[in-house]
């Protein structure tokens, strides 16, 4: 009997040294698998010795000569040891799963982030596959029947760098007039303070309130008027901060900055033209820049009141291009509207003016504004130069049928849709007015009878235009969204003889993936 507790004591003796030393090998996790494995071993072999060990006990009592207990002590020694040795190898398995990246999986994309979280990378996207049906089976536009496409499938990739800066890369995977894949954002912004963070890169001018508006919150499929004779992004720099109503805390937020008491942008630009092409605004064509600027401000903020939600600004941008290409208008039917001599240029001073509002109360919403946008028409080869003052203006209105939250962000579905529990996600009705009207000066004749010159043709070109949609919004769940349409849109001009262009009449759909 005393010979088995010794050969039990020699091979756990040996299976630790050899443990001991294969260790080395493996990682954190490995060694405390393989320690708690001979753990148990060692274990069970005590128990054996302490049994072997009782039964040698009760066996030498009737004994006249002493013998030797099995060396339980020993094995006791080493399970103390081994025990030691993994609570070490525990604390530092913990210490270093502080310190390991985290990944998160959601609804609103991926997110990789350090473990102080100073750094961070969020992938995000959208898709939006289109409808567009038109009563008249032959548009005025060439190329502009009904048809399927792709109107946006766009990647985002936000992130954090040191804590203090943050960065957007933003292209759109459709391409452009030209086949080319157009990059809409690649910006950075450093926002130490938050009444004063700076923001260099290309970005979106801060003019048009819809136009801020992400493309997936928007509550109709095309935008209003006014975004025709706004800019789009630019290149340039900005400066732009937010102060709390009294009592609270303003937190950072990149563009929009439309969640406090007031917000405020300023930023020097390239410049660009009424409805610009993004992808034009990374080429500059002279050496004079544009200022644009935004107050923003929600006075009744943490008031408790229906009016919590009101939201107040205007808008304003001021340069003075020389010989700038203009480019063509378009309707919500996204049909050309207005497109100018191939001879005319923005040559002289140029401002916009952009008064605006929204107001999102319970299910109800609302959003508002106008714009008056003047530029200096120039004809090099007459020398002469005219002032166009185009103005537009629209108002919509959206209810939740279904009692949700209404917003100039996303729309949050009380509950998704899953026919099997009796849920249909949320509803949402809408309304649009909106109008366009196009200086006259654009028209006339500043050449002569002879030779007569205009930087428009009524023929082809309208002189005003009025709309009106309704939309029907259906948010399945966070991600997917689907959307229809009515536009129905009246003309003055833009037909030969100088005639009034056919009623544009179109019905719309989209679905929408996000994430």
């Amino acid at each position: 009997m005393l010979n088995k507790s010794a050969l039990w004591l020699t091979m756990g003796t040996f299976g630790a040294i050899g443990f001991a030393n294969t260790s080395q090998a493996m990682s954190v996790e490995q060694r405390m698998a393989a320690m708690e494995k001979k753990m148990a071993q060692m274990e069970s072999q005590l128990k054996h010795a302490e049994a072997e060990n009782q039964q040698l006990k009760s066996y030498l009592a009737g004994q006249a000569q002493p013998v030797q207990a099995a060396p339980v002590k020993q094995l006791e020694d080493k399970l103390s040891v081994i025990s030691q040795r993994l609570e070490t190898d525990k604390k530092a398995a913990d210490e270093q799963a502080k310190k390991a990246p985290k990944i998160e999986v959601s609804n609103k994309g991926v997110v990789l982030k350090s473990a102080d979280e100073n750094y961070k990378l969020n992938i995000r996207g959208y898709a939006q596959a289109d409808s567009n049906f038109y009563a008249d089976d032959a548009p005025v536009s060439a190329g502009e029947f009904d048809k399927f496409l792709i109107r946006r499938a766009r990647l985002t990739f936000d992130g954090t760098l040191f804590k203090n800066v943050d960065f957007r890369i933003s292209p759109d995977l459709v391409p452009g007039s030209k086949g080319e894949i157009r990059l809409f954002d690649a910006f950075v912004d450093l926002h130490y303070f938050t009444a004063a963070s700076l923001m260099a890169g290309k970005f979106r001018q801060p003019v048009s309130l819809e136009r801020m508006q992400s493309a997936t919150n928007l509550t109709f499929i095309e935008r209003a008027f006014p975004t025709e004779l706004a800019p789009n992004r630019d290149v340039g720099f900005m400066l732009h901060g937010a102060f709390a109503s009294p009592g609270y805390k303003a937190q950072y937020t990149p563009q929009p900055v439309f969640k406090e008491f007031i917000g405020y942008e300023v930023g020097v630009f390239n410049g660009v033209r009424d409805n610009q092409a993004v992808q034009n605004s990374d080429k500059e064509t002279d050496n004079n820049k544009e200022v644009a600027a935004r107050l923003f401000s929600h006075p009744f903020m943490h008031s408790g009141t229906a009016f919590e939600g009101l939201g107040m600004g205007v808008a304003g941008t001021w340069g003075q291009p020389q010989n700038n290409p203009l480019s063509s208008l378009v309707s919500g039917g996204q049909q050309t509207i207005l497109s100018y001599n191939s001879t005319a240029t923005a040559s002289g001073e140029q401002y916009r003016i952009y008064p605006q509002m929204y107001w999102y109360w319970k299910t109800f919403g609302m959003l508002g504004e106008y714009v008056l946008s003047s530029q200096n028409l120039y004809s090099a080869g007459l020398n002469k130069h005219v002032i166009q003052n185009n103005e537009a203006w629209h108002f919509n209105v959206s209810y939740m049928l279904t009692g949700e939250n209404n917003s100039f962000f996303a729309i949050k579905p009380n509950k998704r849709f899953d026919p099997a529990a009796g849920s249909w996600g949320a509803w949402q009705l809408a309304a649009r007015w909106s109008e366009l009207n196009i200086d006259k000066s654009t028209f006339q004749n500043i050449g002569s009878v002879a030779n007569p010159y205009s930087f428009a043709s009524l023929s082809s070109s309208v002189r005003n235009a009025q709309s009106w949609a309704l939309g029907l919004n259906w948010y399945l769940n966070d991600n997917l969204k689907l959307m229809t349409n009515y536009e129905e849109t009246v003309f003055i001009g833009g037909a030969a003889g100088n005639a009034d262009r056919t009623t544009e009449q179109a019905v719309f759909s989209r679905v929408q993936v996000a994430f």
